[in-house]
């Protein structure tokens, strides 16, 4: 019972809002609640009705960029193998409880009420995404008031991340678990507390659960918070292998339970519905042509589906708009080497991340008309993400000046300490974490051609590092700085929040 009063007062203080964090939560409430009332008004006279194929209604029903709505799908009707079970195992799971409170509000209202859960859910993981931001810039970096509203703003007015917290897809509920996590490591950190094997499987279950390469994030945190200790025997296996195996483990058993058997009804499924359509074709065939025999009319009915397969088999993998993996495989075939890297990164990486771009607005570039690289039209575009681009490198050199001169002797003698040398670790688990992102984006092109929609698990390193280059600038610099930043901020949630709303209102 102690055990659970010590949970249930640590998740109070977590989640309370403190009164220096007031006002500004209170207008990023306002902004997360009005984007989801947005997106909820466009489509609840289509998206909540009752289907026979839920899973048919929403993909066809939803549109946004290259966001899945497949949580509308399990909220409406519960499934184990609507998300991809190796890449989200335990996803499913999570929303089992908001599934059964969608059919409690179905007996109530006689609606399908899965976009108002979802929307309900989203405003949660959005607001406490940001404020779990600005404590890690306040309370963990110890920036001013100013310069942590200043810096959280400029990290909402991005475009994903606007976007994210109103999709009904697992990004945002991912980036609400790696900012908690962030905050929770620099916090130990400066305390010097470890991280315990309870926290980590804590930590580890529910972002794994979610997104399974985010667990490693969690493991990157727990060595930055405990240091040679994470190698210890005991902890090594009781922290890390062992819950490594079971999430696998899970997986693999869903696999076996769920996947498989529907597999297997879809390929039944799939061999009638060949059957009936080569039948339909051979008494089509057979009236056309009375005069020929039934030997000559299967040969055409073959010819004629070998067509289609061809046909089909061209259109999904000659799209330009699609990547050419590395190699087939379950994980290998997401790769992607034929993306022009250079034009990737400056439109989609740093380009519409941050910006939307105006043509082909939130289309989708698998299933709508959108190419994969789409230019701006205007300068002013291009001048800001040059500048975000400038900021976020002149803060990554700040951040690796504060780390080095706590681990160099010789810097240390010849500059002053600015910060504590946790500050300095924390820039290299971000660091860690925002590489190791970028291998799997950039270098083996995984969802490179739509790397944007995956804003929510890397897009915060970036004002976070800028956060460095705030903690290096004094005096004039520093009030420099602040306007300009402020100003780029105006922009971007004039632009981007101006766009959001012409595309759902148009």
């Amino acid at each position: 019972m102690n055990q659970l009063q010590n949970f249930c007062f640590k998740a109070f203080h977590f989640l309370s809002i403190k009164r220096e964090e007031r006002l500004l939560a209170c207008c990023i409430f306002l902004l997360v609640v009005f984007l989801n009332g947005l997106l909820v008004w466009h489509y609840q006279d289509t998206l909540t009705l009752f289907s026979d194929d839920y899973h048919k209604m929403f993909r066809n029903g939803f549109n946004v960029s290259g966001f899945d709505a497949w949580t509308y799908t399990v909220i409406s009707k519960w499934s184990a193998t609507q998300y991809n079970i190796f890449r989200h195992p335990l996803l499913a799971v999570f929303m089992f409880i908001p599934y059964l409170i969608n059919q409690l509000l179905i007996q109530l209202t006689g609606i399908n009420c899965a976009i108002y859960v979802v929307a309900v859910m989203q405003v949660f993981f959005g607001f406490y995404a940001f404020i779990f931001f600005y404590r890690i810039v306040r309370e963990g970096l110890g920036l001013s008031r100013t310069d942590s509203s200043i810096l959280s703003l400029l990290f909402f007015s991005f475009a994903y991340i606007l976007v994210t917290v109103m999709v009904p897809d697992h990004f945002n509920c991912s980036m609400f678990i790696l900012l908690f996590v962030l905050y929770v490591a620099i916090v130990r950190e400066k305390k010097r507390k470890q991280m315990g094997i309870m926290q980590t499987w804590f930590f580890f279950f529910i972002t794994a659960g979610v997104s399974l390469n985010n667990g490693l994030k969690v493991f990157m945190s727990a060595l930055f918070a405990n240091g040679k200790k994470f190698f210890q025997p005991k902890y090594f296996l009781l922290a890390i292998i062992l819950p490594s195996a079971l999430i696998w483990g899970i997986a693999r058993l869903e696999h076996y339970v769920f996947a498989i058997p529907e597999a297997q009804e879809k390929e039944r499924l799939a061999k009638i519905r060949d059957r009936e359509i080569r039948d339909s074709l051979f008494r089509a065939y057979a009236q056309q042509n009375p005069q020929e025999d039934s030997i000559e009319i299967k040969r055409m009915v073959r010819k004629t589906v070998k067509e289609w397969a061809y046909a089909k088999y061209m259109r999904d993998h000659h799209d330009k708009r699609r990547g050419k993996p590395i190699a087939k495989g379950e994980f290998i075939s997401w790769t992607d080497v034929s993306t022009d890297r250079e034009a990737s990164i400056q439109e989609n990486l740093f380009g519409e991340s941050i910006q939307l771009h105006t043509d082909h607005l939130l289309d989708d570039i698998l299933e709508g008309n959108r190419p994969m690289i789409v230019r701006y039209q205007y300068s002013i575009n291009y001048i800001v993400e040059g500048i975000i681009v400038t900021l976020f490198l002149l803060g990554f050199f700040c951040g690796l000046h504060i780390f080095l001169i706590h681990h160099i002797p010789s810097l240390a003698r010849r500059f002053p300490m600015v910060s504590s040398s946790a500050i300095g670790q924390f820039f290299l688990l971000m660091m860690t974490w925002f590489a190791m992102d970028m291998v799997i984006h950039v270098v083996l092109g995984f969802g490179l051609n739509e790397v944007y929609i995956m804003s929510g698990h890397w897009l915060f390193i970036i004002p976070l590092t800028i956060s460095y280059l705030f903690l290096c600038t004094k005096g004039w610099a520093k009030h420099l700085l602040q306007i300009l930043v402020a100003m780029v901020t105006v922009f971007l949630y004039i632009y981007n929040v101006s766009l959001i709303i012409r595309y759902f209102t148009s």
